[in-house]
């Protein structure tokens, strides 16, 4: 049995590696041929092109490491079943199954490791690969400045619209350029055309603007109005660094940048959003009652007792809610606290309406953070668990159709990778939308699956037999 072990890994062992560099090829070439627009004209140095894409392939691993097992298992069972090897071993009374012991082992192996992989390798490369193409972004505005927008060279200081940009000289047509660096006054220049280079240190831009006009308006006068014809005007704007940066501290982390420690921290922030938004509207719906019950009170009050009795009444009928009123369950804590200040606001009943529908967006906002953390975190392990189905599935699959070759193996894995991939995705949308949990969102795709290739290995020893 250890040869035979030994046998059906070694049949495995090239396609797969050809299956994983085939495949993590192609995707990467499409990954080259979208950021390929992103990065020419940038000034950039080869190593920083080639620190792009090697970044990115742990991402396209985690993806293609999956369909490498799908395809492998398809080529190789197909060909020990087109060569009757497999007919052999059945004749010696092996079942199928024996035969697939080993490689389904392997699978286990392979998503255990890809679960640790894509927990702690995957999350720093994809924020390493975030920082370094922020940095990009962030170099030569003359290069990323979109035409017919409003684009932000300095942020909330200065602003550039140009209605062409030609990229080869660094040249604009019509531009118009919004500037509220001084503070004390703003400007808009309007421009034919201009031209943006950078000086030797590549720190400051200078913007070389011809046949405009310069509107010039003080904000503490508005009427100050000037206005000024020009037929060029040379605007230094410093500190617009070219050389690239990366802010590796202050970063944003997405969550395909975390873990599953930080993802687990940012979800119970979402429950503590939840659990607070639920406290503060119980609190609100407690005071605002007793302060209404307290109104009803009163006019009872004034009817039974008279004129004399009503200007005694008003004073209770404020909307004022003791935290220590015996007969409540609330507990006084910081959101209830909140709850009733609230409540001191309450006037009328679109008031109340609408914090209520305040209380309720929070909540929703809280489970939509819930649910995207919890997301990522069951798709750590969903994605690799696919290993394991795609070889419950493949083997049948290929035993069952022996001469169908090369074909097969095209046909089925793209059938399985669009089925699993839109099955995933919906599961994703479904949870977004509160329709299903996170956890089955992610697995039920692997469950289903996995059932076909449990019922298809079942049918394959049937018919064996």
């Amino acid at each position: 049995m250890r040869i035979l072990t030994r046998y059906v890994l070694r049949l495995h062992a090239a396609p797969f590696a050809f299956a994983v560099v085939g495949v993590t090829l192609l995707l990467l070439l499409d990954q080259v041929s979208k950021r390929f627009a992103s990065l020419i004209g940038k000034d950039l140095h080869w190593t920083i092109i080639a620190e792009v894409f090697v970044y990115s392939i742990p991402f396209i691993l985690a993806q293609t490491l999956p369909m490498a097992v799908l395809i492998t298992v398809l080529y190789a069972f197909n060909r020990l079943e087109g060569d009757f090897e497999i007919t052999a071993v059945r004749a010696n009374g092996i079942p199928l199954s024996r035969v697939m012991a080993p490689v389904f082992v392997a699978s286990v192996f392979l998503a255990g490791g890809m679960t640790w992989f894509n927990n702690t390798i995957l999350p720093e490369s994809n924020h390493h690969l975030q920082v370094l193409l922020t940095g990009i972004g962030r170099k030569k505005p003359t290069f990323y400045l979109r035409e017919r927008a409003i684009n932000e060279v300095l942020p909330s200081r200065l602003y550039v619209q140009p209605a062409a940009i030609d990229r080869e000289t660094s040249t604009l047509d019509d531009a118009v350029i919004y500037d509220e660096r001084d503070g004390q006054q703003s400007r808009t220049i309007y421009a034919a055309g201009g031209r943006m280079a950078f000086d030797r240190e590549g720190e400051d831009l200078y913007l070389d603007l011809a046949d405009g006009v310069l509107q010039e308006r003080p904000n503490a006068r508005p009427q100050g109005f000037q206005r000024v014809e020009f037929g060029q005007l040379v605007m230094r704007v410093p500190d617009v660094a070219n050389a690239l940066e990366r802010d590796t501290i202050n970063a944003y982390r997405s969550d395909r940048e975390m873990d599953i420690a930080q993802m687990n921290e940012e979800a119970r922030k979402g429950e503590d959003q939840v659990a607070r938004a639920r406290i503060e509207s119980r609190a609100y719906a407690l005071a605002i009652t007793e302060t209404l019950t307290t109104f009803a009170h009163s006019i009872e009050t004034e009817v039974d007792e008279g004129t004399s009795s009503m200007a005694r009444a008003r004073p209770a009928a404020q909307p004022i809610y003791d935290p220590q009123e015996k007969g409540t369950a609330l507990p006084v804590d910081s959101a209830a606290r909140a709850g009733r200040d609230a409540a001191q606001r309450f006037h009328s009943a679109v008031d109340a309406s609408n914090q209520f529908r305040a209380y309720r967006e929070r909540e929703d906002s809280g489970h939509r953070q819930i649910n995207k953390f919890k997301i990522e975190i069951h798709k750590k392990g969903s994605i690799p668990a696919a290993c394991i189905v795609f070889v419950l599935i493949g083997a049948p699959i290929a035993v069952r159709y022996p001469r169908a070759g090369v074909g097969l193996v095209v046909g089925v894995s793209l059938a399985f990778f669009t089925a699993y991939y839109v099955a995933l995705v919906g599961g994703e949308k479904l949870a977004d939308r509160r329709l299903l949990s996170p956890f089955w969102a992610m697995w039920a795709p692997n469950v289903l699956f996995g059932a076909y290739g449990l019922v298809a290995l079942w049918r394959a020893t049937r018919v064996t037999r």
